[in-house]
């Protein structure tokens, strides 16, 4: 039925063929600009033809295609000109103003080298990283449910979410650490940092916020299991959920200003931290109250 079709004209019956089936059309275009790693290589390569054209093709030039044949022609020649290479004698001066013209012939053209290196490395590398880096801060949300009413001992280490948040970047810098331009520097660096850590400081305000309202809804409640069980809490110098969840995130939130050291990013130049060490500093007391129950 699939290989041909019916058709009835005047009374009889015909075997039409089948229309043919639709091919479905994939577009495999490779574009360089869809994966960091292209643009960074891409960036590099353009910064090498930069240098070229404005120090040592400039200087190739200069020397071979304007300047006369070799001191070896003058004896022939005689005079105090020189014989360039189709047979034109040049004085040293139209030979310096030649050298001066090539020079900035080529680094004219060069000029619209720099604004797409600079593009490359400081908005579509930078977007891609950022946008990497951020992704793991999702699991913030998550601490709070860690401790909530599940009876969990006190955190003595940082959450593993907080080791992967700069990962895409350290890994991304170490491929490329010897391929980045001078001109670009480490500012890439510090634009990634700087926005993953506003967003990471604003997770962390929000969920303390979330906590806050949570523990005087809690306080609300006038039942004697409420009562009860706070006051046996507080007896035993138990930790609440809420100061749990407070020391949980002072722990990462050092676990994380150390990481940004490692990257090569000063913490101090990166205001989201500041914000973060405001936002976790009431649970220092916590951490060392813990700190010394285990000994440490």
């Amino acid at each position: 039925a699939g290989a041909s079709a019916t058709s009835e004209e005047n009374g009889e019956f015909s075997t039409l063929p089948a229309a043919p089936p639709k091919m479905i059309k994939t577009d495999n275009t490779y574009c360089w600009g869809e994966r960091i790693e292209d643009v960074a290589a891409v960036a590099w390569d353009l910064t090498v033809l930069e240098s070229c054209l404005t120090s040592h093709y400039a200087e190739f030039v200069s020397e071979s295609a304007l300047c006369p044949p070799p001191a070896s022609s003058d004896a022939r020649g005689g005079g105090g000109r020189r014989r360039s290479s189709n047979g034109v004698r040049n004085p040293p001066s139209e030979l310096d103003e030649l050298r001066s013209s090539s020079r900035d012939l080529l680094a004219e053209a060069s000029l619209d080298v720099a604004p797409l290196v600079d593009r490359c490395w400081n908005d579509v590398v930078v977007a891609a990283l950022t946008s990497r880096c951020k992704a793991p801060l999702s699991a913030v949300r998550g601490v709070a449910a860690t401790y909530r009413m599940t009876n969990r001992p006190p955190p003595s280490q940082a959450s593993p979410f907080v080791g992967t948040v700069l990962r895409p970047l350290t890994e991304f810098d170490e491929s490329f650490s010897s391929r980045t331009p001078p001109r670009v520097g480490d500012r890439w660096k510090y634009a990634v940092v700087s926005s993953v850590a506003d967003a990471y400081a604003n997770a962390v305000e929000e969920l303390l916020s979330t906590v806050e309202r949570t523990e005087m809804a809690l306080k609300s409640r006038k039942t004697a299991m409420g009562r009860r069980a706070g006051g046996v809490a507080a007896k035993l110098g138990m930790m609440s959920d809420g100061e749990k969840v407070r020391l949980q995130l002072y722990l990462d939130q050092r676990e994380f200003a150390r990481r940004v050291e490692e990257a090569g990013v000063a913490g101090a130049k990166i205001r989201g931290l500041g914000r973060l060490a405001e936002l976790t500093a009431s649970a220092e007391a916590l951490h060392r109250q813990a700190s010394q129950r285990n000994g440490r």
